[in-house]
């Protein structure tokens, strides 16, 4: 089992933390310094830290989260929680629920792609809603909830560029928490009183835990052999009959 929300408390109190927590708002205000920012959030744990650490620092902001059609729910708390302290902007993704379906039969489901499919899929998509909604509304700055031990390309440009880097396209990318681990995203979280996701997070079984589960959707099959579709199952089972009824090879790996 991970940490209790106690252990996250005293956490919270240690100067370690207070490290951190002040290395981030350094980070926010150098990053401010570029341009106007726009806050990207997935209402995952590191999303709900960072846009709550951003609340906190610099008052109002904008909020903006890319809908999934495959997402898991629980998270009309967080939600209404942020649509009260900021200005919270919902962009539909790119495609549709089939869309997706189709291409994941072509090549695969997440945990079943060669590096080669994956760089195809990741290539497939040319232009982000997101990308496009900062560019067209006029920011300068993207905050994202990235933190350098994570894993994936996106882990790899932040370790090697740092935690404020620019795009060729002119945009700026900010990661506030860029140097947090998981103790300290739940110290924030639960030193703010900030709502997650209670029915993702909460449901600590199948040896995944608070600081290690995911809160990507139910098409999202990364962690399959490490029992992520057991607990899919378990926990979600309305979205797990959906996956296995699109794809009824998951069933062997409950």
């Amino acid at each position: 089992m991970s940490n209790s929300m106690r252990a996250y408390e005293v956490h919270s109190t240690t100067q370690a933390f207070r490290r951190h927590v002040d290395t981030a708002r350094r980070i926010l205000d150098e990053s401010l310094a570029k341009g106007r920012m726009l806050v990207s959030s997935s209402w995952g744990k590191d999303s709900v830290a960072m846009c709550g650490l951003v609340v906190e620092h610099v008052g109002t902001t904008d909020i903006l989260h890319l809908a999934s059609p495959y997402s898991l729910p629980g998270y009309d708390e967080t939600v209404e929680h942020f649509s009260k302290v900021a200005r919270v902007h919902t962009v539909q993704a790119a495609r549709s629920l089939t869309e997706y379906i189709e291409l994941c039969r072509d090549v695969g489901l997440p945990h079943e792609r060669t590096a080669s499919d994956q760089n195809r899929v990741v290539g497939s998509i040319k232009r982000t809603p997101g990308a496009k909604f900062a560019e067209e509304h006029g920011f300068d700055v993207v905050a994202l909830g990235m933190r350098i031990e994570e894993k994936g390309q996106r882990a790899k440009v932040l370790r090697y560029r740092g935690p404020i880097y620019q795009l060729a396209s002119g945009m700026w990318r900010s990661n506030p928490i860029a140097y947090w681990k998981p103790m300290d995203v739940w110290a924030f979280i639960v030193s703010r009183d900030l709502p997650y996701n209670r029915r993702i997070y909460d449901s600590e079984t199948h040896d995944q835990t608070r600081e290690t589960i995911r809160n990507t959707g139910w098409l999202s099959t990364d962690g399959a052999e490490r029992g992520r579709i057991a607990w899919l199952r378990e926990h979600f089972p309305e979205q797990y009959e959906a996956l296995r009824t699109s794809f009824p090879q998951v069933e062997f790996l409950t």
